[in-house]
């Protein structure tokens, strides 16, 4: 079974409970209990399945709270203890090193250290991320971005075990572009999401026979989409990078929480543009966007498509002037074989892996492999 890593907050503060609760699901951590005081603490850690971390804000006695603490620090050495607290002095830091902490947390928080400490406790579990998440965006209507993401989810399944999310969720064509039925879509596991394992996957991810693509398809319903949550999406995400080597996103230009948990996950998002001026504009403005939510600049790429070497609206060193980014990639225009890839249901790489877009799009594909490395 694919585990999830289980948590146990203590905090006397119930707002500071339900914040962190909500900053641990987007990592994908399940908060199994949440407590006041650590007085019951003993008895869970003691269960057959006790969660493999404890997160205790040590305010408002930190001293007091870590010597109770401390104790099941090494009675539970299994268990990974996390304190919190406003008082840092040398005092405090080495009892809590002295008891056995693992990590001890300045409040208030610096959210990029405790994730990087939540995935050593992961790792230390057998949990830690293993995929690259490769999230890709379309900066319009029809520019090809489905067209993009299943190929290149093809091309990297040729030796790679992957998996293709489709998060359009009303018009979402990725299990079409593979001429696939699947039984269940992402909106079905939504409520299981804290219990996620092969098994229950197994049954929701459709298997693309020529390629061994796993494809995890859109609700069939467009009112199902309200089912697909936030922490729904985070631990989804975190079961899937622990089980494959590439998550493949065809996603949308989008920043509502789903989104946006998908955006700040991702190891690259790739945006889909043509070079004309409604393309260029639509990307300009998510990717200032992207920066304001705090993403770096090298999880960002610029993927070109239906390049021609004549006749587009605006040059490529403009777009590359405009977005302060390179374009990291072109993809020639090949309408021909593209929407014949569509209507027959079988992506362009295996339906005509010469034709000179299938060799840019294996190529594409490789790029991202050698980053990886």
């Amino acid at each position: 079974m694919i585990a999830q890593l289980n948590c146990i907050i203590i905090d006397a503060d119930s707002a500071n409970r339900t914040e962190m609760a909500n900053f641990l699901a987007n990592l994908g951590v399940n908060v199994a209990t949440q407590l006041g005081a650590a007085d019951t603490l003993p008895s869970l850690l003691a269960r057959p399945a006790a969660p493999q971390l404890v997160i205790v804000n040590l305010d408002p006695n930190p001293l007091d709270m870590l010597k109770r603490v401390g104790q099941l620090v090494r009675q539970f050495q299994g268990v990974s203890f996390f304190a919190l607290s406003q008082t840092v002095d040398p005092h405090l830091l080495m009892e809590a090193m002295h008891v056995g902490i693992k990590e001890f947390v300045p409040l208030p928080i610096n959210e990029e250290r405790f994730s990087a400490g939540i995935e050593r406790v992961a790792n230390l579990h057998g949990m830690g991320k293993r995929a690259k998440i490769v999230h890709l965006i379309p900066s319009q209507g029809g520019c090809g971005s489905t067209t993009v993401a299943c190929n290149v989810a093809a091309s990297l399944a040729r030796d790679h075990k992957t998996v293709l999310l489709d998060l359009d969720f009303v018009r979402g064509a990725v299990a079409s572009s593979f001429d696939l039925h699947p039984r269940y879509t992402i909106a079905d596991i939504m409520e299981s999401t804290d219990k996620l394992d092969p098994q229950l996957l197994d049954n929701a991810l459709a298997l693309h026979p020529a390629s061994g693509l796993a494809v995890l398809a859109r609700p069939e319903l467009p009112e199902d989409s309200q089912r697909v949550t936030q922490a729904g999406m985070a631990r989804l995400l975190s079961v899937l990078g622990r089980m494959y080597d590439y998550v493949v996103i065809d996603s949308l230009m989008h920043i509502d929480p789903v989104y946006n948990t998908v955006l700040q996950a991702a190891d690259l998002n790739i945006l889909v543009m043509q070079l004309n001026v409604p393309s260029a504009k639509n990307t300009e403005r998510f990717v200032n966007a992207m920066r304001r939510l705090g993403i770096d600049s090298s999880k960002m790429q610029i993927v070109v498509n239906r390049y021609v070497k004549k006749g587009w609206d605006i040059a490529p060193e403009e777009v590359e002037r405009t977005l302060g980014l390179k374009i990291n990639w072109m993809i020639p225009n090949d309408f021909k074989n593209a929407i014949a890839a569509i209507n027959y249901g079988d992506p362009v790489v295996l339906r005509t892996p010469k034709a000179d877009m299938s060799l840019s799009l294996f190529d594409l594909a490789e790029t991202l492999t050698r980053k990886a490395a």
